[in-house]
């Protein structure tokens, strides 16, 4: 059996960026704690929230059609052992849940699944610990040089 601890983010998709970060970081007065490019190069940003959660923010999304809602990327809940991680895979594996195969990341692994509305979830483990960094994007948004600024 695995638990998962909390929920470490929320992943949200945005097509664009520099109001995303005006308004999460500039109104609501959050912290942009990482810029980095997902292996596609879109720009992927972690905001923290507080109490040790965060969003993170896709870059290049599509708006929804007029009259759709815009819908979560995905959940993320973490598990503290690499143990529990390797139950949570081979559970979920038992009870039929397609799910990706293990990815490898500068933190640790992680793997994704659906529940049964559609909603991504990802599992994790952190295995070493990763400096927060605003440096991570070679062409960041111009929010970011305003908040660098004001360190």
């Amino acid at each position: 059996m695995f638990t998962c601890t909390h929920i470490d983010h929320v992943g949200i998709n945005t097509n664009d960026m520099e109001a995303t970060l005006q308004f999460y970081c500039g109104v609501l007065g959050m912290r942009l704690v990482r810029t980095t490019r997902t292996p596609d190069g879109r720009r992927h940003y972690t905001i923290a929230i507080g109490g040790g959660n965060a969003f993170a923010v896709f870059d290049g999304a599509a708006l929804p059609a007029e009259g759709e809602r815009q819908h979560v990327n995905h959940l993320a809940l973490p598990v503290a052992t690499l143990e529990e991680f390797d139950a949570a895979y081979q559970r979920l594996k038992e009870h039929g849940i397609a799910i990706t195969e293990v990815i490898a990341r500068n933190y640790g692994k992680t793997f994704y699944f659906h529940d049964p509305n559609g909603i991504r979830l990802q599992i994790e483990v952190k295995t070493k610990s990763t400096e927060d960094s605003l440096e991570g994007d070679p062409d960041p948004v111009p929010y970011v040089r305003t908040l660098l600024q004001q360190v």
